[in-house]
């Protein structure tokens, strides 16, 4: 499942001595004179489309958090044991150095993000740091065999999102030229070579900023927000020549302004819904299934905000309730009605879907938080370093509304 957008923040180190490998050299990827079109399919690697705390394997959750003074580290929650464990498989290992696979030192610079492709977990620095600029890392399932395979240059930085495309990843790269003007680009970068190559330069435009919002089949869905609406379009990578330059060329539904009219993007599904008519739709991009149906009723000082797709084509409604709430509200997709079952998030029960493994789902049930370990030898007091509690449900039992039993976090 992945959550739209709009409703969460994403959240979004250390020497080559493990891997005794140097980094790859990084040059800027330089633009042909036109892409050549591939019909390779863009896939989902990351939640949200974007490197975040979070990265979802075939059986279990990677998590990234803060829970000792100088380092981040790396947990891994097994589905099927329903535990949680630092990655790490050493005995009485202090999780505090290199010499541990689940360390990751912050060395002045920021947390790293998290995603999972081609059976490697990865971890994205986007800072830069007192050895190295923004990087990727690649580790194997277990944290071994840590290797560095793209650095990027003096004043450039990744912008967030993150597809796979064959053994390769579409990444957005934003870097400053030598009279300080910004430049954006979407890159395909290749992890066994660091080899870069621009796919598409992004317009400078006063009045309109383009931004990746997803992916289905060959197609990228981008949001071109100027001052007065939003309008999604799509751009093919399967046609030579593709680019932003035409993007009117191929919209995608109506205008919004997310104040009459909601368009979000979420996996393979397109969700509008138009406040003056009632009238809420979907459609998934990958196979063309689409529906349009009226509103179901609501209470009277509830307020809807379109639709929310779960996982498998089951969708509820988002919308406030009475009380100002966020809450989603199940709808049951052949009638298009109200099921009766409503999630409520809270600071003691999200309700939030970050990975979908099948049969089963993990969830964020709520944030905790610590005081950062070896603070005391810096002489330092009341730094705290926060984390996530998971569980882990049936999608029945999550339809039914069932809260789950919480996995004690290890680093507490």
């Amino acid at each position: 499942m992945k959550s739209p957008k709009p409703l969460f923040a994403l959240a979004l180190a250390a020497c080559l001595a493990l891997s005794g490998c140097a980094a790859p050299e990084a040059a800027p990827g330089q633009p042909a004179a036109a892409w050549p079109g591939s019909d390779t399919p863009i896939t989902h690697v990351a939640y949200l489309d974007s490197f975040s705390e979070y990265a979802a394997s075939s059986d279990g959750l990677y998590t990234v958090s803060q829970v000792r003074l100088g380092g981040q580290n790396l947990f891994y929650v097994d589905a099927s044991s329903r535990q949680e464990t630092y990655l790490c498989a050493v005995p009485n290992c202090t999780h505090d150095s290199e010499a541990c696979t689940s360390w990751l030192p912050l060395d002045g610079g920021y947390g790293s993000g998290l995603f999972f492709a081609n059976g490697h977990l990865y971890a994205v620095q986007n800072s830069t740091t007192q050895s190295h600029g923004p990087r990727i890392l690649q580790l194997d399932p277990d944290g071994a065999n840590r290797k560095t395979v793209l650095e990027l240059q003096d004043g450039e930085r990744f912008l967030g999102s993150i597809f796979g495309y064959g053994s390769s990843f579409l990444m957005e790269v934003t870097g400053v030229d030598e009279n300080g003007g910004s430049h954006s680009r979407l890159e395909r970068i290749d992890p066994a070579t660091g080899a870069r190559e621009v796919v598409l330069e992004y317009p400078e435009q006063e009045r309109q900023v383009f931004q990746l919002m997803g992916a289905a089949g060959t197609r990228l869905v981008y949001l071109c927000i100027d001052y007065e609406q939003r309008q999604y379009f799509t751009v093919d990578l399967s046609s030579p020549g593709a680019s932003l330059e035409h993007w009117q060329d191929n919209l995608l539904g109506p205008a919004h302004d997310n104040v009459t009219t909601y368009c979000t993007i979420q996996g393979d599904y397109f969700c509008t819904y138009d406040a003056n008519t009632g009238r809420l739709g979907y459609q998934n991009l990958l196979t063309g299934e689409s529906r349009e149906f009226d509103a179901p009723a609501l209470a009277e000082g509830e307020r809807l905000f379109g639709l929310v797709h779960f996982f498998d084509g089951r969708f509820a409604l988002t919308l406030d309730d009475a009380q100002n709430n966020v809450a989603w509200a199940l709808l049951d997709t052949e009638s298009g009605q109200l099921t009766g079952m409503r999630y409520l998030p809270t600071q003691e029960n999200a309700h939030m879907i970050v990975a979908d493994l099948g049969d089963q789902l993990i969830c964020r049930v709520r944030d905790g938080e610590l005081p950062l370990k070896g603070q005391e030898q810096e002489n330092l007091v009341g730094e705290l370093g926060y984390y996530s509690v998971y569980t882990v449900l049936t999608k029945e039992e999550f339809l039914q509304g069932a809260d789950g039993e919480e996995i004690p976090f290890p680093g507490a």
